[in-house]
C-alpha cells in the first residue's frame, strides 16, 4: 500500500470519526446541528452560531418542527415533535420522516416535499407513533437552505383536539337537528290538536247549547205557569231544574273559554300590568265592595302578552283571593320582581289557605275543595289561569298554609325595556 493511500485512508477515518461524534452530540441534544448533503457527501453542519432566541422559540412551540434534507431525513426536530412521535429526540433526529407516517399517507408526504421545493404546501397526514398510536396531524412545509443544501422545513400540528371538537360539534349539530325535527313534529301535532279542540269548542257552542236552551226555555215556562199553582215539592223541583240548567250553561261557557285560550288568543304585545290591574279592580268593584276588600299593588311592569287574557288572569286570581276569605276583611296585594328574563308576579291574600296536598290539584279542570253551597263556582277559574300563563311561556303555582292565607305566583317573559319594580302601593278598594 502506497504512502499516499495510507494518508487518504487516515484522513477519511478522522473525518468519519468527527462526523459520528457530531451526530452523536446532536442526537443527545448536546449541540444544535443539521446533516446536509455537500460536495463530498453527507456532512454535519452545526448551528452553534445561529440565533439563540430563534432556537428557544422553536423549542417552546406548541407545534412540532423539523428540518429535512432533500431525501427526507430529519436533520433537526424540536422536543414537541418528539413528544408527538412518542420517541426520544435522539431517535427522531437522523431518522427518515416517512418512517413516522402511516403507509396510507406516504404519497401525500412525498407530494408535500416536492411541492415545498417550489412553494409552501400543506397536507393532513396520519402519524404512526412509536407506541403504535394513530395521530392525525396537519403538516405545513416550506423550502429551506439554498441550491447547495436543499431541504424542507415542516411545522406539524396535532389535530386530535380539533377533530374531537369537530366530532362533538357534528354530534351536537345532529342532536340539534333531531330536536328541531321533534319540535316541528310536536308543533304539527299541537296545531292538529288545537284544530280538533277548536272544532270541539264549535260543537259545544252549537250542538250542545241548542238542546240546553230548549230545556231552559221549557223550565222557565213551567216556572211562569205553574210556580205556586202546584204543591211546594213541585216548586222545589222546578227550581232545581232551573238551577241545573244554569249550572250546565256556566260549565259549557267555562269549557269554551278554557279551550279557546290557545286557539283564539291574540299575538303578544306590550301590556302595562298596572293598567290591567286597575281594569280588573274596576270589573270586580261589586265583589270588592260587597266583601269590604282592600286590593293593592306595587308598581307593575310592562310585559309582552295577550291583553284580554292577562286581564282574565288578574280577575281570576283577585276574585279567588276575595271569595275564599276568612272572617277578617279580605286583603289582596299584587307584586312583581324581575329574575333574569322573566317577571315573577305574586298575588298575596289573607284568606282561608290551602292544604299542601291540594296545592297542585286546585289547578285542574272542575277541581273543587269545598261544597258549592259554601263557595260558589264551577272549579274552572284556576284551570283557565294556568292555561293562560302556560300559553305565555310561564308557570303558575301556590304557596299556602291553612288559616294563614295564600300566595299565588306566576311568571311572564320580561319585555326588553321593562322598568325596574318600585315599592309603591296603589289602593283599589
Amino acid at each position: 500500500m502506497s504512502a499516499n493511500l495510507k494518508t487518504e485512508i487516515l484522513r477519511l477515518r478522522a473525518r468519519l470519526a468527527a462526523a459520528e461524534e457530531a451526530l452523536r452530540a446532536v442526537r443527545a441534544g448536546e449541540v444544535d446541528a443539521v446533516l446536509v448533503p455537500g460536495p463530498d457527501g453527507q456532512q454535519v453542519f452545526t448551528l452553534q452560531g445561529a440565533d439563540h432566541a430563534y432556537r428557544v422559540f422553536l423549542e417552546q412551540m406548541q407545534d412540532g418542527a423539523a428540518a429535512l434534507d432533500a431525501s427526507g431525513a430529519i436533520l433537526y426536530a424540536n422536543r414537541r415533535l418528539a413528544e408527538m412521535l412518542e420517541a426520544p429526540l435522539e431517535t427522531v433526529i437522523g431518522s427518515e420522516m416517512i418512517r413516522w407516517i402511516e403507509p396510507g399517507s406516504h404519497p401525500q408526504l412525498r407530494a408535500l416535499i416536492e411541492k415545498a421545493a417550489l412553494r409552501g404546501a400543506r397536507a393532513e397526514l396520519v402519524i404512526h407513533t412509536s407506541h403504535g398510536r394513530r395521530l392525525p396531524v396537519a403538516v405545513s412545509a416550506s423550502a429551506s437552505g439554498g441550491a447547495a443544501t436543499p431541504g424542507v422545513c415542516l411545522v406539524v400540528t396535532d389535530l386530535t383536539e380539533p377533530r374531537q371538537r369537530e366530532e362533538e360539534l357534528r354530534r351536537q349539530t345532529e342532536l340539534f337537528q333531531q330536536a328541531q325535527r321533534e319540535l316541528a313534529r310536536q308543533a304539527a301535532e299541537l296545531a292538529r290538536s288545537n284544530a280538533e279542540l277548536d272544532q270541539f269548542a264549535t260543537i259545544v257552542a252549537h250542538d250542545l247549547q241548542e238542546p240546553l236552551r230548549m230545556v231552559s226555555t221549557y223550565c222557565r215556562l213551567l216556572e211562569r205557569r205553574y210556580l205556586g199553582a202546584l204543591d211546594e215539592k213541585a216548586d222545589r223541583f222546578i227550581a232545581r231544574a232551573l238551577e241545573g240548567v244554569e249550572r250546565m250553561q256556566r260549565m259549557i261557557d267555562g269549557l269554551l273559554e278554557y279551550s279557546r285560550v290557545s286557539t283564539r288568543g291574540s299575538a303578544p304585545a306590550p301590556v302595562d300590568c298596572r293598567a290591567i290591574f286597575r281594569q280588573a279592580c274596576a270589573d270586580l268593584r261589586n265583589l270588592i265592595a260587597a266583601n269590604g276588600a282592600r286590593v293593592s299593588c306595587d308598581d307593575l311592569p310592562t310585559v309582552p302578552a295577550d291583553e284580554t287574557q292577562l286581564l282574565r288572569l288578574f280577575e281570576n286570581l283577585i276574585s279567588n283571593a276575595i271569595k275564599f276569605r276568612s272572617t277578617a276583611p279580605p286583603e289582596v296585594h299584587v307584586t312583581a320582581r324581575q329574575l333574569e328574563r322573566e317577571w315573577v308576579f305574586a298575588v298575596r291574600d289573607n284568606g282561608i289557605g290551602i292544604q299542601a296536598p291540594d296545592c297542585e290539584r286546585i289547578f285542574g279542570v272542575f277541581a273543587r275543595l269545598h261544597p258549592r253551597s259554601a263557595y260558589p263556582g264551577e272549579g274552572l277559574g284556576l284551570a283557565i289561569a294556568r292555561r293562560i300563563v302556560e300559553r305565555h311561556g310561564g308557570r303558575i303555582w301556590v304557596e299556602s298554609e291553612p288559616g294563614r292565607g295564600s300566595v299565588f305566583y306566576f311568571t311572564l317573559p320580561a319585555a326588553v325595556s321593562a322598568p325596574a319594580s318600585r315599592a309603591k302601593v296603589a289602593n283599589a278598594s
